[in-house]
């Protein structure tokens, strides 16, 4: 299903188109939560531990890859609204080739990498050997995942947000299942859960591969255009790589961050690995709203209908910041039963520090969802150099503040960090949207175009 985002009340457009997605990164966390579940409780909490010092260059990794993808799905959506469907032909076989290319080096790069990595992270030699093995395992699904999320931009850019939530759904099932299989039943500890994350990702990459193929007549591409044109790479480039980079920078302050984490012991290291895990509930519709508004954007500046892109981004932040108000109150409420699902309750001191994080940074999602909605705004509009700038704040926030504050107050200044990284990162890209440097960018492509 293709829905033009060029005309309606955007609100609805907005909270309908974000629905599947924010359900579908529920359910993406839910089995990742999950494999954290079975590993606290069927392995153990060193287990767990390793599972989540491996966290930080895991999402290092996937922020690349998605914000790569970020760059296709706003080429795509602006070509689709500018209605130019045999250049949105020439953009998808690009993207194809693109995504297939980046899969293949991040994976040797991340088999490579991966043990120096935690090494360098300072990584408690007690849960090394685990840590390595799971995540040496996970980098060899970094090919399908990129399938998956890249095919995903691509039908989510031309509006239909709801096959890759179902997609995503059925594979989820499936981690869930062999989640079971491998660590329960068969006891193969981190390395079962890390397989069955791998297989589950094979499965929803061929799943959205054989839909596109078949139910998406722009992504059946002849073979005289399957090629790659170098001018929409480079606008892909140009608004993903910035856009790679930002989760990048902001990977890095997670990684420095784990670092110190890390020398704090596996104690520590487990309760911020259930709390975490907890807490990237709360960041999905944030990242849900943000990417409808980037659609919603990307669209309609390809419509040349800029003033129906302000509409979105004041629908955007009214409907993330109710969402995130009513998430904040069930955090605050409900910590210490939602740690309980991944520790024993007689771990009283790994669940006590977890519910210092979680009541700290809580306070703070609202901030979080508008920086969120704020940055894909901009990056839908084409201006990938602020939000890329607005990773590098939140990187240099999270060093200097995490750094100082651990000195003074131990791992609990570690948990103020992140929230003051938010507000500074929030700041600039609220600046940069009042500017109105965006429109008049986005009037200079759009008569480049015609």
């Amino acid at each position: 299903m293709i829905k033009d985002m060029t005309k309606g009340n955007p609100t609805k457009l907005i909270f309908y188109f974000a629905m599947p997605m924010l359900l579908g990164n529920l359910v993406q966390q839910l089995y990742i939560m999950i494999d954290a579940v079975i590993v606290g409780k069927f392995v153990s909490v060193d287990a767990l531990a390793a599972v989540g010092s491996t966290g930080a260059i895991n999402f290092f990794m996937i922020s690349l890859i998605i914000g790569l993808m970020s760059g296709i799905a706003v080429v795509v959506a602006q070509y689709f609204g500018f209605q130019d469907y045999n250049k949105l032909k020439d953009v998808i076989a690009t993207a194809s080739i693109a995504v297939f290319v980046t899969g293949i080096i991040f994976t040797i790069l991340g088999l490579v990498l991966a043990k120096p990595l935690l090494i360098l992270l300072r990584t408690p030699e007690n849960i090394m050997d685990d840590a390595t093995v799971f995540l040496t395992t996970l980098f060899i699904g970094i090919l399908p995942m990129s399938l998956y999320n890249g095919v995903s931009a691509i039908l989510r850019a031309l509006g239909n947000s709801i096959t890759p939530l179902l997609f995503l759904i059925f594979s989820s099932l499936m981690n869930i299942v062999l989640d079971f299989v491998f660590v329960v039943w068969m006891n193969y500890g981190v390395q079962g859960a890390a397989w069955a994350t791998v297989l589950s990702q094979v499965i929803a990459a061929m799943l959205c591969l054989y839909y596109g193929y078949k139910h998406v007549p722009y992504m059946r591409i002849e073979r005289q255009r399957f090629k790659i044109h170098k001018p929409l790479l480079k606008e892909m480039i140009r608004i993903g790589l910035p856009s790679g980079l930002q989760g990048a920078f902001i990977s890095i302050g997670n990684m420095a961050i784990q670092s110190l984490i890390n020398g704090f012991g596996a104690t520590v290291v487990a309760a911020y690995t259930a709390a975490s895990r907890i807490d990237s509930l709360t960041y999905q519709p944030g990242i849900a709203f943000g990417a409808a508004s980037s659609t919603f954007a990307a669209q309609n500046v390809g419509a040349g209908k800029l003033d129906r892109v302000k509409k979105g981004f004041w629908s955007g932040i009214k409907v993330v910041t109710i969402t995130s108000l009513i998430i904040t109150i069930i955090v605050q409420l409900f910590a210490k039963q939602f740690l309980l699902l991944f520790v024993d309750g007689k771990e009283k001191e790994v669940i006590e520090i977890g519910m210092g994080y979680l009541l700290i940074v809580s306070l703070f999602y609202v901030v979080v969802g508008i920086l969120f909605v704020v940055r894909e705004t901009l990056r839908g509009t084409g201006d990938a150099l602020v939000p890329l700038m607005m990773g590098i704040f939140e990187l240099v926030s999270r060093l200097v503040i995490g750094f100082a504050l651990s000195k003074i107050m131990g791992y609990q200044g570690l948990w103020w960090a992140t929230p003051v990284a938010w507000v500074t990162a929030t700041a600039l890209g609220l600046w940069r949207y009042k500017s109105g440097a965006w429109q008049r960018k986005a009037v200079i492509r759009k008569n480049n175009e015609s």
